[in-house]
């Protein structure tokens, strides 16, 4: 069946798993996985891979800060004066606080103390990280505190949409591993209440947004082929290095030797490269190749063309 990945508009109530057993049942494949989780109450666009498709995988789930897929951007309410036990709105209320009088210039000015830096942000007792093997959320449902480092994330940009009640309507666009939750209770600390996220839309993953994305009640009504995205478009949020010569016959045969000298010596930036031949106007992606910050160029993965 077709390689490459689907772009769901999940729904809130489901979780990313959910979204890929969906999808396995419904096309009776297991070669499926999706590119990072989006908490359950939250909607939006979520990248599930598929086939050779899951060879990018890394691309979404880790850090590589000089690819599109690092960053993502989110619309949503933080509910101010109140927190709850998970940051949002399916976590039971912990604590209450008054809400001082605000402006938007006000809310503005503090949301741009978390631009343009990295700063530390400790991730919820409700999240995926692991802790001796075990999720922080696992062990906060057995009523377990995990001790949690800080880790920097960045913001791009974060913006008061409108601020209506005690509700601020924002719009972010943030770094890989950055917790809206998390960034809700920071804010609210500098503007001297408590808040929980009370709604999240999750806009775009690097350049794969929410304006292409179907539902699953939409996917389940199309026809495989044209519900997933091919290879072209899976890999386009890499920078193309097209092959020359008898280099494709070489992959085929795994001779990588010389496309890595190639890619070493083109002073291109350090980042990660797809490889790619043309057939009939089209662009075939046929390799994933790094070149680190020491402009060593290393062979990743193969597609199978």
């Amino acid at each position: 069946m077709k390689s490459g990945l689907v772009l769901v508009h999940k729904q809130s109530g489901m979780t990313s798993f959910d979204c890929v057993r969906n999808l396995k049942r419904l096309w009776k494949r297991t070669d499926i996985g999706h590119g990072g989780t989006l908490d359950k109450f939250a909607t939006g666009v979520l990248p599930i891979l598929m086939g050779e498709g899951l060879k990018l995988a890394r691309f979404f789930l880790d850090s590589y800060p000089n690819l599109a897929t690092h960053w993502k951007t989110y619309e949503g309410v933080f509910e101010l004066g109140i927190s709850t036990s998970t940051g949002d709105p399916e976590g039971e209320a912990t604590e209450k606080a008054d809400v001082p009088a605000l402006t938007e210039s006000k809310i503005t000015d503090a949301m741009s103390e978390f631009v343009g830096s990295p700063y530390l942000q400790t991730p919820p007792q409700y999240s995926a990280k692991k802790v001796g093997g075990e999720r922080a959320s696992d062990l906060a449902r057995q009523g377990k505190v995990s001790e949690l480092k800080p880790v920097p994330v960045l913001l791009k940009r974060f913006h008061c949409l409108k601020f209506e009640g005690n509700r601020i309507y924002f719009e972010v666009e943030c770094s890989k591993g950055t917790y809206v939750r998390v960034l809700a209770q920071d804010l609210a600390e500098k503007l001297g209440t408590k808040a929980h996220v009370a709604e999240l839309r999750r806009t775009s993953v690097g350049n794969f947004a929410l304006d292409r994305a179907l539902t699953l009640e939409q996917i389940a009504a199309l026809d495989p082929d044209q519900a997933i995205l091919g290879l072209e478009v899976a890999t386009s949020f890499l920078e193309p290095f097209p092959l020359i010569g008898s280099e494709l016959e070489q992959l085929k045969v795994g001779r990588t030797m010389n496309l890595s000298t190639r890619l070493a010596n083109a002073g291109l930036k350090p980042s990660v490269y797809c490889a790619k031949t043309y057939s009939n106007g089209r662009e075939v992606p046929v390799a994933l190749l790094e070149l680190d910050l020491e402009k060593n160029a290393k062979f990743l993965r193969a597609f199978v063309v």
